[in-house]
Formats: C-alpha cells, sequence, structure tokens
C-alpha cells in the first residue's frame, strides 16, 4: 500500500474488513485523492476493472471538489452517484478516499453511515497532509 508501513497497511486492512462486514457492498477501494488505487475488493461475480473502478474516483473527486468551490463552500466530505439500480459513493478519509459501489439502493443510507463513520476514523489515523 503505498509508502505506508506495514502496521500502517496493516491497521487500514481492518478498517476496510471493518466496512464490508456491515454493509453489503460489491466493490470497495481505498484510494489516494489521485486515484491511485491502494487497495481493492469485490464479490465474486461484479465484473468491475479495479484500475476503472479506482480512476473513475479521480474525475467524480474532480468535479465534486469544483462543484463545491464554484457554489463558495470548502472541504469536500462525500460525493453520491445515484443510477436507478445502482450507486458509488466516495467518502473523504484523511489523506484518503473510501469508494464504494453496490446495486442494492435501499442499503444506500445505511452504506452512507458506515461511510462516514469509518471514513472519520480512518482521518483521525490518516490526517490530510496539507
Amino acid at each position: 500500500m503505498s509508502d505506508l508501513s506495514q502496521e500502517e497497511a496493516q491497521s487500514l486492512s481492518n478498517f476496510l474488513g471493518s466496512i464490508t462486514e456491515h454493509t453489503e457492498l460489491e466493490g470497495l477501494a481505498l484510494i489516494t485523492r489521485e486515484g491511485l488505487r491502494l487497495a481493492f475488493s469485490c464479490v465474486p461475480g461484479y465484473n468491475v476493472n479495479a484500475d476503472l473502478f479506482s480512476s473513475m474516483s479521480a474525475v467524480i473527486l474532480q468535479s465534486g471538489s469544483e462543484a463545491i468551490s464554484s457554489l463558495g463552500y470548502h472541504n469536500m466530505l462525500e460525493v453520491v452517484v445515484r443510477g436507478d439500480d445502482a450507486f458509488i459513493i466516495l467518502s473523504a478519509a484523511g489523506r484518503f478516499f473510501l469508494m464504494g459501489a453496490s446495486r442494492k439502493t435501499e442499503d444506500l443510507g445505511k452504506i452512507v453511515k458506515v461511510f462516514r463513520y469509518y471514513a472519520q476514523e480512518i482521518s483521525k489515523r490518516y490526517p490530510e497532509v496539507s
């Protein structure tokens, strides 16, 4: 996991494991603000390219940040992109972002809540570097 120590990588892995325990996400990634994938997992049968999944985040984050900024707001924390039958969520987690995808739109509220909790916990351990 990039320039992380073994202990940091294990800690982040534990956070990701907890997220998967509390949600039914089909895809989950830990990414940098630039869209570099540090970790990725998906359920069997969820046919998605891990590189595309992670690089998509950079585009979504850039668009979301520009939208927030143009309205005079600061510090984008979360982006949810929802379609008829699926959604993607990105949550700021300190110097990282969590990205998840699911076709279970009825679980969106629960997953947002779980992401907010773990994003905050990750932020405490791995604050954004200015």
